[in-house]
């Protein structure tokens, strides 16, 4: 049966994704649509041009794609359009398909093998997202877009092949770049092979650009002058890693997870290491903070047990929370590394929050030891207190005697 109530809603969505925010009533794009004689498909025609299908069987394993439907040429593949349908295994589309809509094939964990037209110019977001049967894809001659994480959660994807024709696109063995070669798109997660190195031309590589790669122990990024966000993210294998100079920012969680990462360089010129930066990093033993850093965010540092000592330069001025010295298991609320001592001059911002989240650190005491001295000074207030009250009652004894 068709699920009407969700297709209605979809349709909906997808509508408000066309329009901007600020759109009138009057300005509502006007659709209409209906169904394939077989009812296994919807089909939504904007009235632009644009002619949207859905498919209706979430259970659907080898799908061909119309080209047309009750005279209405189909030219985009709707938002959700296969989302979560983990028997499929194989799609033909037709050359009449010019988008690949957001979330096409969201957790479509058995897909195999999809057939992708020259006619596709754009790949949504997450458009492939969970993909995790499919070995390889191929980037069409005409594709002009490819917006985030398109190829998040392909964890069996080898590589990635770009049509010779493509004008903004190219792979180099696999590996998808621009045509300029100056940005790594996707590092395919099981590309095998436990080095790399970017070439020469390279001086970007994007965000999630190596996400997931299990194989890499060892990627020299010599040429790289900019990184995106969460770049090296889960990548299990990785040991080592020299950033290169120029570089001022690591982004989110740009070696989250990196859960064998036992060496790497900061650049001097490194000014913010951004939020779980080297979340989980189990083998991280030591690392130097430059200089010009001013900014570590919250969970940088978070669950790092072999990493014991750590010294923070005056120059940063903001420490997340938990940014340092905390770990947790079983989602337990943040606990203290036993043995973590940062290294840090009285008056920092390093030492401030030492004292706030009472971690060892050698610039001065912090916020246990302040209680100690605490207690200690009451204490001896008291003693003092005592002795002071013996001895006036002494003096008042001995003056009453003499009276």
């Amino acid at each position: 049966m068709i699920q009407l109530s969700r297709i209605i809603s979809g349709l909906v969505m997808t509508a408000f994704c066309f329009l901007p925010l600020t759109a009138s009533a009057e300005e509502v794009v006007q659709t209409s649509g209906g169904y394939s004689e077989d009812g296994l498909w919807y089909y939504n025609d904007y009235g632009d041009g644009t002619v949207s299908v859905v498919c209706q069987d979430s259970s659907i394993t080898e799908a061909v794609v119309p080209s047309e439907i009750d005279g209405h040429k189909i030219t985009m593949v709707e938002l959700d359009c296969f989302k979560d349908n983990s028997s499929l295994k194989k799609v033909t589309l037709p050359d009449t398909i010019t988008v690949l809509e957001d979330y096409a094939f969201y957790l479509c964990s058995g897909l195999e093998e999809i057939n992708i037209p020259d006619s596709v110019e754009k790949f949504g977001f997450q458009t492939f997202y969970g993909c995790s049967s499919l070995k390889e894809i191929s980037v069409p001659a005409g594709l002009t877009e490819i917006e985030g994480y398109t190829f998040d959660g392909c964890t069996s994807l080898e590589a990635v092949h770009v049509n010779v024709k493509n004008q903004n696109y190219k792979d180099e063995d696999g590996v998808l770049f621009t045509k300029d070669g100056t940005d790594l798109i996707v590092y395919p997660a099981a590309k095998q092979g436990t080095s790399y190195r970017v070439p020469d031309s390279c001086t970007r590589l994007e965000g999630y650009a190596f996400m997931a790669n299990s194989y890499l122990e060892e990627i020299k990024i010599d040429s790289v002058t900019e990184m995106g966000e969460d770049v090296f993210y889960y990548c299990t294998a990785l040991k080592s890693i020299t950033i290169p100079e120029g570089i001022t920012m690591l982004t989110g969680a740009a070696f989250g997870n990196c859960t064998a990462l036992e060496s790497v360089v900061l650049p001097e010129s490194l000014q913010t290491i951004g939020s779980g930066c080297f979340y989980n990093c189990l083998q991280l033993k030591e690392i130097t903070i430059p200089a010009a850093v001013e900014n570590i965010n919250s969970n940088a540092f978070f669950n790092c047990p072999s990493l014991t000592r750590i010294t923070v330069p005056e120059t940063v001025t903001q420490i997340g929370e938990y940014a340092l010295g905390f770990y947790s298991s079983d989602d337990e609320m943040p606990q203290h590394l036993p043995d973590f001592e940062i290294e840090a001059d009285n008056g920092t911002a390093a030492f401030a929050y030492a004292v706030k989240y009472n971690v060892k650190c050698t610039g001065g005491v912090t916020q246990g030891i302040v209680f100690v001295y605490l207690m200690i000074g009451i204490v001896v207030f008291v003693m003092i207190a005592v002795i002071v009250l013996i001895i006036t009652q002494k003096r008042y004894q001995k003056q009453h005697e003499l009276s």
